[in-house]
Parts: C-alpha cells; structure tokens; sequence
C-alpha cells in the first residue's frame, strides 16, 4: 500500500498543451472528487483518468456540463500543489489529494472555473512592459550552476504572454527591479517610482517587475515500511508586481511558488538552455509556476481599461502612444483625462485624474503604435497638456 501511494507521488503524465483564453480577473474555486478501481491496471492510465473525473466532478458542481474526454491538462501532475491550465471555462487545476485505499483510487482537486459574470472592459488590446525576472539571492544558484535561470524565466514569461489574446504587444527589456533590501519587501512608493520611470521612458501604461526570490534546496523525507526515502527538493519562488503606471495604482502583488524533486548530480552544471533541463521536475515546475503567474496577469488585464497617453499635440491634433496594433480605429472615439502628480506623505505620488467629459476626441488616422486624434472643440488643445491621457468612450 505505502508502496503504491509513494508511486503516485512520483508519476509524472505527459498530457498535451491547450491555449487558455482571457478570463475574468477573480478566481472560483471548486473542489471535486472521483473515485476508480485499481484492479491491476496500469495506473498511469487509471490516474489521469481518475483525476479527469474529479474534475468533470468540480465542473458539473458549478453548473458546467464537462465530460472527463473533454478535458486536456498541460504540465506535471504530482500530489503537491501544483497548478495547471486546461481548456475553455476550466483555468487552474489543483491536486489535493491522490491515495489508494482498499485498491481504489481516491483523488481529490480543486479547480480554477470561469466566474459566471463579466467585468467591464473595453475591446482594445493590451500593451505591457516586462523587465527582467534576477534571482534574488544569486549565491543559491551555484549548487548547480543555474546563474542563467533568470533571463531564462524572464523570456518565458514573455513568450506565454505573447500568446495571450488580449495582450498585443509585450515589451521585454533589459533592466531588472531588485528591492533595496532582501531582508525587506519593497514600499509601495519605490514600486511605484520604479513603475512610473519605466513607463515614461517607454510610453507604457501596463509594468510587471519583480524577482525570483528563492530557489533554495531542502531534503523531504518520506516514511518508508523498511527504510525512509530522502530527496533533495529545490524550491522556485517568484514575486511579481504587476501595476498600472498611469493611474498609480498596484493591479498585482503576488508571490507564486512551487518546489519539486532536484534530480542532478551536485558537482554538475546545469544548462538552462538545454530541454533536459525544462524536461526535469523541476523545469516543470518553473514553467507551471510562471503559467499560473501569467493567467492571473491576463485575467486582471481584461477588467482594466486601456488609457492611452499625448505624446505630441499641436492646435489641430493630438497624438496618443496606442494605435492599431491595439485595436485603435478612424472615427473611434476618446474623452480627455488631465492627470495631476500630487505629492503625499512619506514621498509617495498620487495621481489625480479628472475626467474632462465636454472634450471629446475622434481618430482621424492611425498607424501601429499611435493614433492622431482631432476635435471640433478648439478650446481642448489649450486645456490639454503632453502627458494627459485619454479614455476610450462607451462602445468603443
């Protein structure tokens, strides 16, 4: 029996990959069990069929008619926590528990569904800015020599946002954000200083930065009948900061872990270029962890509303920093936003936006990454200024 349920802690399936659609920003979770013979099977078959059940159980609970054929998971699937994407209203899916009790197979998840209601949101895409991700605390990267582990989750980050549908335009620079102290989380005020610096150096409304913060190793013993096994584990803990630049405002602030089984020799160096690598537990892991950072991103995308920002202006035009490649169109239509930086207490910044709702603005013209906007109303080119921001208005 013990040996049985030590193999269900180490299977690994090797399920296909299915691209998730943009979701609302709130999560909802159900719980779902099933329930299935062992019976001599092979139970790599009678695992993934056991823990698609569950699933189909937690959908058909929140009203979802979902059978277990429909459902494809991507990544590694392990009785710790472990979070993956699956298809259409499923999101995230979370394994409790797997057990054998009296030759059935007990599994427990809990699963990410698609709320029933909408947020309110506009139909123009998304630009975001993304620097890159160091490893807090470089000294643990030698046991393995994974001191490129860093740009590497940076870049793959980039590329699962790059396949999101909201999100156009993804924007990974060299510059890395590390606190002032590691002992310390950053105040609000330098990641808000840091967010605003980059977004006006690259015209960005959208800014996610942070770090990965832990990436130590640890051995986890596991009671054995005869003996006790002993593995040596290595963690993977990344936080992101994901924040809103123009209106000041901090849309994400999450730390994202996971840990999984270290299977390379102590003395060797680790490629993290090479597949082995991504292939191994704990690659896979790396790359569930930064999956669900990257739902929870595009889902607090969808429910904000795309401002875009006046780069140049003269008496007849005005020119913002978002254009086609967002979705901007000839003869859509912005009301004017004049932002105001207020200082507050302790050198914070507050930005004061004031929605100046006499003055709108139609596209005349626009090319990928601008848009010249006109009006009819001569009095708001004297009342806006470089910097301003405009509001696309309803239907738009």
């Amino acid at each position: 029996m013990n040996t049985i349920r030590r193999a269900l802690c180490g299977f690994f399936l090797p399920l296909f990959a299915v691209s998730l659609f943009s979701q609302p920003a709130l999560a909802v979770w159900y719980q779902g069990n099933a329930q299935l013979a062992v019976d001599g099977a092979d139970l790599n078959v009678i695992r993934a069929a056991g823990i698609k059940n569950a699933i189909a159980d937690a959908s058909f609970q929140h009203g979802i008619m979902i059978t277990a054929k429909d459902i494809s998971l991507d990544g590694l699937l392990q009785s710790s926590k472990t979070e993956l994407r699956s298809e259409g209203k499923i999101r995230r899916v979370e394994i409790l528990s797997e057990e054998v009790v009296d030759d059935i197979l007990h599994v427990y998840v809990k699963v990410d569904i698609e709320p029933l209601f909408d947020c309110s949101h506009d139909n123009y895409m998304r630009a975001l800015l993304v620097t890159q991700l160091p490893v807090l605390k470089p000294a643990q990267a030698s046991y393995g020599a994974i001191f490129d582990l860093g740009p590497q989750v940076s870049k793959r980050v980039e590329q699962q946002l790059f396949s999101d549908e909201l999100v156009a335009k993804v924007q990974l620079i060299n510059q890395v954000f590390i606190p002032k102290s590691v002992l310390q989380e950053p105040t609000f005020g330098y990641i808000s200083d840091t967010a605003r610096h980059l977004a006006n150096q690259y015209h960005s409304q959208f800014v996610l930065f942070g770090y990965i913060r832990d990436i130590s190793l640890f051995e986890q013993t596991t009671k054995g009948l005869i003996s006790d096994d002993v593995a040596l584990r290595r963690n993977f803990t990344m936080q992101l900061y994901l924040f809103d630049a123009f209106k000041n405002k901090m849309l994400v602030n999450q730390s994202y872990h996971g840990e999984a089984d270290w299977n390379f020799n102590a003395t060797y160096p680790v490629d993290t270029y090479n597949s082995l690598f991504w292939r191994s537990d704990y690659g896979r892991v790396v790359l569930n962890t930064i999956n669900s950072a990257v739902i929870d991103i595009s889902n607090t995308l969808t429910c904000q509303k795309s401002l875009g920002q006046i780069i140049h202006k003269n008496n007849r035009h005005i020119v913002i920093n978002i254009g086609s490649e967002m979705g901007v169109a000839k003869g859509d239509r912005f009301q004017l936003i004049k932002s105001e930086a207020l200082p507050g207490q302790n050198g914070n910044v507050f930005n004061i936006l004031t929605n100046e709702e006499t003055h709108v603005l139609t596209v005349v013209s626009a090319d990928a990454q601008t848009a010249t906007l006109s009006s009819n109303d001569a009095s708001l080119f004297d009342n806006s200024n470089l910097f301003d921001l405009v509001s696309p208005l309803a239907g738009y």
